[in-house]
């Protein structure tokens, strides 16, 4: 008689097949295992319907946020400003004029623009007075902005032109002027007549004239109005030479010289 095929003898023993053949319990409802096919074709949402769901959909707006506020620091911080700029040292207390701005050019945010003077205002700046000291080479800080100052007394000198500098002379300088009498008498006496005085303006000298006999005007500040007389003889009888004042010079005495060689 033939074997089953699901008989096997092992060391004298007799392994059987299992109870039913591997059928289900009795009364238990057969289950059916899906192929592998199957399986793998279980249902996948698309990419497109996955970065329509919620969580998706909010990370990638996070991420243009923050790519529109990058973009946006990045054009401030790069976008230079035109901005008036100190051309010099100015003190406290001092009258703003031309010569004592300068254009300059600055990066920054909003806030930080809108406390600095910008180009635009150059003409409405001008006559203030400030309340602060500001550094030379430092842009011009709306805070340190005070009233506008009363028109100062001012005279006007018609200096040759190779006597005010050489055409060097600017608005802003401090000068002292110096006045030569009896010029060609073989007494002539030079002596300074004021000092410290601010230039507010300085004309042209006349066009289609030779630079070395042209005047030009000279307008300046007077602190003091006592001044005039003495400046409108010296206009009138005396050559004039302006010179220009600077740091310790200011203060450095300028004693009266004569012909000869005598004070």
């Amino acid at each position: 008689m033939r074997t089953p095929s699901w008989i096997r003898r092992r060391g004298g023993g007799t392994l059987t097949a299992p109870a039913g053949n591997g059928a289900p319990p009795a009364g238990a409802a057969a289950r059916l295992r899906p192929r592998e096919r199957d399986a793998v074709a279980a249902p996948v949402l698309p990419r497109a319907r996955r970065l329509l769901q919620p969580l998706p959909l909010l990370g990638l707006l996070l991420v243009l946020v923050a790519l529109v506020g990058y973009w946006s620091v990045y054009r401030a911080s790069t976008k230079r400003t035109p901005v008036l700029v100190a051309a010099r040292a100015l003190s406290a207390g001092a009258v703003l004029r031309v010569g004592d701005v300068r254009i300059g050019e600055l990066a920054g945010d909003g806030r930080t623009m809108g406390a600095l003077v910008p180009e635009r205002e150059l003409d409405s700046l001008l006559g203030r007075m400030l309340t602060a000291s500001v550094p030379a080479g430092m842009p011009l800080p709306r805070a340190a902005l005070g009233a506008r100052a009363a028109a100062p007394s001012a005279f006007t000198l018609v200096v040759p032109a190779l006597h005010a500098l050489a055409g060097a002379l600017q608005a802003g300088d401090r000068v002292t002027v110096l006045a030569t009498y009896g010029s060609g008498s073989g007494q002539a006496r030079t002596r300074p007549i004021a000092r410290g005085l601010e230039v507010l303006a300085v004309g042209a000298p006349p066009s289609g004239l030779d630079s070395s006999a042209a005047s030009i005007p000279v307008t300046l500040a007077l602190p003091d109005p006592s001044l005039a007389s003495a400046l409108a003889l010296a206009n009138s009888d005396a050559k004039l030479d302006v010179l220009r004042e600077s740091g310790r010079s200011r203060t450095a005495p300028i004693p009266p010289a004569s012909e000869g060689g005598g004070s």
